[in-house]
């Protein structure tokens, strides 16, 4: 039977469990049209001592594929193919960090390039690694594509390393897998080191540098690594905080803040002491944001283009065709700065 060959075959596939195995031989049936519409599948017992796998591996399957609409199930006859759409393409699975405003922006010009052919489910894991791990246990082998901004860690990368490579497409940070997969991802280090040299005149009229950056958070690690490196360089003085302490503000310095929380306690006490923005005190934001055009004059804000990456991602949808690219963080420069 085919369809055992297939699923011994992939014993081969080491980072596939039992249960990936026999779902990824049916749908491989599928498509090559060993199995047709309509064709019945090996009972629970057969499939199971044929295979040498436990009842329970091969119940879990055949619901995965159910879940999946692939296969039926009819009493007293078994299960049979219902659906030949491997792909289901009509379904995507989005994960994202947060709802914040720049992944909002992704989010709507992605649902806006795919169209209403598309169903979009969005989960949020917050750079919490144990969420991380349950969602995407929960929509393996359930999607037509996956589209991950993912948790940068051994952990989480082992997870990701069971998503079949051409269903997977890797945005917002870069994550190493052991196999291949299409990614469009931002560049920290490099492209804020650029910045920081253009601007090494501009940033001699303050007295030193405060960077607010959080291990324990999100953050890239590369904006920490970018402004340490150019500060030691030109013996520049900076001091990095985990957050802004409220009422701490000093004039002559130039901040630059990661998370918004900062942003907006800082600009709360810059209208208190009546500073001018870009004079008395200098700031640089990550992430620009719509807010962040229009408030105080503007900021400005080292940030990527979300809204092109997500049109990338949703053309990387439609066409299946393989994607590498590593978006540059560039600076907008406004008032702040």
């Amino acid at each position: 039977m085919e369809l055992l060959a297939k699923i011994n075959a992939l014993k081969t596939v080491v980072t596939l469990t039992k249960q990936e195995r026999i779902v990824t031989g049916v749908m491989e049936c599928i498509t090559d049209e060993a199995l047709k519409y309509g064709d019945i599948l090996p009972s629970v017992n057969e499939l199971s001592n044929k295979l040498g796998y436990s009842r329970e591996t091969v119940v879990k399957s055949y619901k995965t594929l159910k879940e999946r609409g692939l296969i039926k199930s009819k009493h007293g006859l078994g299960f049979f193919v219902s659906n030949c759409d491997v792909d289901q393409k009509l379904n995507i699975a989005l994960v994202l960090y947060g709802f914040q405003t720049f992944q909002q922006d992704f989010y709507n010009k992605f649902r806006k390039v795919l169209g209403d052919a598309y169903k979009i489910d969005v989960f949020f894991h917050h750079n919490n690694i144990q969420m991380y791990e349950s969602i995407l246990n929960t929509i393996k082998l359930k999607y037509g594509m996956y589209v991950v901004a993912p948790i940068q860690s051994t952990q989480a990368e082992k997870l990701l390393n069971h998503f079949p490579q051409d269903k997977l497409l890797i945005v917002d940070r870069y994550q190493y897998l052991s196999h291949e997969v299409s990614h469009i991802t931002q560049e920290f280090e490099l492209s804020l080191s650029i910045v920081l040299e253009e601007l090494e005149e501009s940033i001699k009229q303050f007295e030193k540098i405060v960077l607010f950056y959080r291990d324990d958070q999100d953050y890239p690690i590369g904006i920490n690594k970018s402004i340490t490196t150019f500060c030691q360089s030109r013996a520049i003085p900076l001091e990095v905080h985990q957050e802004y302490e409220e009422k701490t503000l000093q004039q002559k310095v130039l901040y630059f803040t990661v998370g918004d929380t900062d942003l907006w306690q800082l600009l709360k006490d810059s209208k208190d002491k009546q500073w001018e923005i870009g004079k008395d005190i200098g700031i640089v934001a990550h992430n620009d944001s719509p807010v962040k055009e229009i408030i105080e004059g503007g900021i400005t804000t080292f940030s990527t283009d979300f809204k092109r990456m997500a049109s990338k991602a949703a053309e990387y949808v439609i066409k299946r065709k393989k994607i590498k690219e590593i978006m540059p963080c560039l600076l907008i420069r406004r008032k702040s700065f």
